[in-house]
C-alpha cells in the first residue's frame, strides 16, 4: 500500500511538471506570435496610425495592439517552465490575477467598442440603435466586472501561480461575451444581406467591411468558447492555457479592424479617388469627407452607388439617375463617424 501511494505521488508530480512545461511552451509561443505580428505590421502602423493626430481610434488601436503584448511579456517573467525558480504565496497570486483580470477586461471592452462603432457606422449612425447597443454594452461590462470580482478570490493556484480550478460562475463571463459578440455580428450580416438585395452590397469597401467583421468574430468566438470549456472542465495547471491565446486573438483582430480600413483608404488615395465600373455604378473612395455632393452623368433609371472611407471608417450613399440628373434616393448606411472614431 505504501509503495502504491508513493507511486501515485510520483505520477502526480510528473503530470504536474508536464502540464507546467506545456503551459510554459504555450506562453512562449503566444509571446513569439504576437511579437512577430507587431513587427511585420510596424511599418504600416507607423504610416497609418502614429503619424496622425491622436483620436479615439488611435487610442483604441494602442490598447488593442500593445496592452495584450505587454501582458504576454509580463507572463513570461512569472515562470517559464519553472526556470525562474520563483515561488508565490496565495496573496501574491491573487494580486497578479487581479491585474490580469483588469487588463483582460480593458482589452475586451476596447475591442467591443471598435465593433460597436463599426455597426453604428453601418446603420447610418442610428441613435436608437446606438442607445440599444450602448445599454447592452454597459450591462455586459457591469456583469463581466461582477463575475471577475466574484471569481478572482475563489481561483486556486499552484506554487507557480498557475490557475488550477475556477468556480462555475466563471463560464458566464465567456457566455455573456459570446452573446454580445454574436449580436453585433448578426447586425452586420443583416445589413450586408439588405445591401446585397438593394444592389449596393458588392462594392469593395462593403466587402472588406464584412470580411473583416466575419473573420474577427469567428476567431474571437472560437477562442472564447475554448476558454469557457477549459475553465469549466479542466482542473489542472492547463486550465488557463488558452488565456494567452485569447490575448493574441484580441490584439490581432482589434488592431486590424482599425488598421485595415485605413490601409484601403491609403491605397485608394494612391490609385485615384474615382473610377467607373461597368455601365451602372460609380464608386468613389475618399480619405476625407467632402461637403459637396459628387456629380454624375444624367441617365434615366441608373442606380449609382458611392462608397467612402474616411480615417478608417466608411459610409455609403445611393443615388438614382433621372431625367433631371441624379437625386438622393436613400442613405443606406452611415456617414463616417468622425466624432466617434476620428475625433473630428
Amino acid at each position: 500500500m505504501a509503495l502504491a501511494s508513493y507511486l501515485r505521488v510520483l505520477l502526480s508530480k510528473e503530470v504536474v511538471l508536464h502540464n507546467a512545461r506545456d503551459l510554459s511552451y504555450s506562453e512562449v509561443a503566444c509571446a513569439t506570435v504576437l511579437t512577430w505580428d507587431v513587427l511585420i505590421m510596424l511599418s504600416q502602423e507607423v504610416e497609418l496610425i502614429w503619424k496622425r493626430t491622436w483620436t479615439p481610434a488611435k487610442c483604441m488601436y494602442f490598447v488593442a495592439r500593445y496592452v495584450p503584448w505587454l501582458v504576454q511579456l509580463a507572463l513570461l517573467a512569472i515562470n517559464v517552465n519553472g526556470s525562474t525558480g520563483l515561488k508565490y504565496t496565495f496573496h501574491q497570486c491573487f494580486a497578479w490575477q487581479v491585474v490580469q483580470g483588469v487588463f483582460l477586461q480593458i482589452i475586451v471592452t476596447t475591442v467591443d467598442v471598435i465593433l460597436i462603432t463599426r455597426v453604428y457606422a453601418l446603420y447610418s449612425r442610428s441613435r436608437i440603435l446606438l442607445g440599444v447597443l450602448g445599454s447592452l454594452f454597459v450591462a455586459e461590462v457591469t456583469f463581466l466586472c461582477y463575475v471577475l470580482g466574484v471569481v478572482t478570490p475563489r481561483l486556486t493556484y499552484d506554487d507557480e501561480c498557475y490557475v488550477t480550478s475556477s468556480p462555475a460562475i466563471f463560464q458566464y463571463y465567456w457566455i455573456v461575451s459570446l452573446i454580445f459578440e454574436t449580436i453585433l455580428f448578426a447586425l452586420t450580416l443583416y445589413k450586408f444581406a439588405e445591401a446585397v438585395r438593394q444592389g449596393w452590397g458588392n462594392g469593395p469597401v462593403m466587402q472588406q467591411f464584412v470580411n473583416d467583421g466575419t473573420w474577427a468574430y469567428t476567431l474571437i468566438f472560437l477562442v472564447m468558447l475554448i476558454n469557457m470549456m477549459m475553465y469549466k472542465y479542466v482542473h489542472s495547471t492547463l486550465t488557463g492555457i488558452c488565456y494567452t491565446w485569447l490575448l493574441v486573438v484580441l490584439s490581432f483582430a482589434g488592431s486590424r479592424l482599425v488598421l485595415n480600413p485605413r490601409r484601403a483608404s491609403a491605397r485608394a488615395s494612391i490609385s485615384g479617388s474615382r473610377y467607373t465600373s461597368g455601365d451602372t455604378s460609380h464608386i468613389e473612395l475618399t480619405y476625407r469627407v467632402s461637403t459637396s455632393r459628387p456629380t454624375y452623368p444624367t441617365c434615366e433609371g441608373i442606380v449609382v452607388t458611392e462608397e467612402r472611407i474616411t480615417d478608417g471608417m466608411l459610409s455609403f450613399y445611393r443615388y438614382v439617375g433621372g431625367a433631371h440628373g441624379p437625386n438622393p434616393l436613400q442613405r443606406t448606411a452611415g456617414e463616417v463617424i468622425n466624432s466617434v472614431m476620428t475625433g473630428r
